[in-house]
Parts: C-alpha cells; structure tokens; sequence
C-alpha cells in the first residue's frame, strides 16, 4: 500500500477518535476540531472539521466514533472531573493499538492527544495525533452528526 494511502486510512481512524466533546464534558452543539496527524517520514499534516453533538452523544462514556459501528475498542478508561484517557485496540484496515489523553479546560474547549501503532495494508507505521476543539454554537446548522 502506497504511504499517502496508509496515512489516509491512519488518519481518518484517529480523526474520527478524536472528534467532538464526550462524557459529559462539553456542551451540545457545533463543535470545530482541528487536528494535527504526523507519522515518521512524512510531514505533519493539519486538517478542521466541524461535528455536531447531540444531548445524548455529549452525555455519553464515549467518543462520537465509538457510538457508532467502530473497528476501535477503547480499555483502561480513567476519567476525572476535567480529563479523560484510554489505551485502544483497532481491528479492520487499520490494525493497532494506542492511547488517547484529553483534557477538559471548561465545557466549550478541549485539548489531547493520541499515539497509534498501526498496520494499514501491511505496512507498520506509528503516527501521533493532537487534536483541539471548540465550541461554536448552539445551532448546528447543516453540519453533521
């Protein structure tokens, strides 16, 4: 599998890790995340997305990618009051393992991290992946769930 491949398929599993405010932590509503994915030999690259947070999806134990049909499991939860972290294992595509930290410094921003060792087509690949999101608003518009 060519590099720019297996970064694409690396980096859609950890964006969809790390998107959105989870665990009672931030408010329902438009939500921009903007996260950085570097794997060793390539550039670091830098993408934003917008994800809308339902009620229901802000007051889960859960990321948004794990509420859904996910390859990705997450094990050794630890949450307190303003943080979050988990070790993962990632079946399908993308096989591999990792672990995510995130912290909470009010209910309409969050900061973290995430480092994956990865197998995507048969090549071996560790990648790490910062992420930042951010309230917008109440009215989600026509961004997604």
């Amino acid at each position: 599998m060519h590099n720019g491949k297996v970064f694409a398929v690396a980096a859609v599993v950890l964006a969809a890790m790390t998107g959105g405010a989870f665990a009672d932590h931030g408010k329902a509503g438009l939500w921009q995340i903007t996260t950085t994915a570097a794997m060793h030999g390539m550039p670091p690259h830098t993408f934003s997305s917008q994800q809308c947070m339902t009620e229901a999806e802000v007051k889960s134990q859960k990321p948004p990618a794990m509420q859904k049909d996910s390859n990705c499991q997450m094990t050794n939860e630890k949450m307190t009051a303003n943080s979050f972290a988990a070790d993962m294992v990632c079946t399908g595509e993308a096989k591999g393992t990792g672990h995510m930290s995130v912290v909470y410094d009010g209910d309409t921003h969050y900061s973290g991290q995430m480092t994956m060792a990865m197998n995507a087509g048969g090549q071996a690949m560790n990648m790490t992946n910062s992420f930042d999101g951010k309230w917008v608003s109440a009215d989600c518009g026509k961004a997604a769930h």
